[in-house]
């Protein structure tokens, strides 16, 4: 069975991953299951975890859902730096940061 910080990282990827597709669109059945994740509250939850949900989150109402995600060779590689997936395990963790 995978660590909990194994899985946490697994699904935050995955979340940011669905709200890049939906970016911008403020896509009401994907910020129910964003908003299902951010309630995941205990001793074992990484900071990181609630970071990666958070990010999402923002992606999904990108400009208050008027804005996208460029496509262009500059905009993939800044967005492949930004969303790279080593989030921090507590609020004073600047490791990655």
């Amino acid at each position: 069975k995978p660590e909990q910080p194994t899985l946490e990282t697994c699904l935050g990827a995955t979340a940011i991953a669905l709200a890049m597709v939906m970016a911008g669109s403020g896509h009401l059945d994907t910020l129910r299951l964003l908003r299902v994740l951010r309630r995941r509250v205990d001793n074992e939850v990484t900071h990181g975890f609630h970071m990666a949900i958070s990010m999402a989150i923002g992606f999904l109402f990108l400009g208050g859902g008027r804005l996208t995600l460029g496509t262009s060779k500059r905009a993939v590689a800044a967005l492949l730096a930004c969303v790279f997936p080593r989030f921090p395990l507590n609020p004073s963790d600047n490791r990655y940061h």
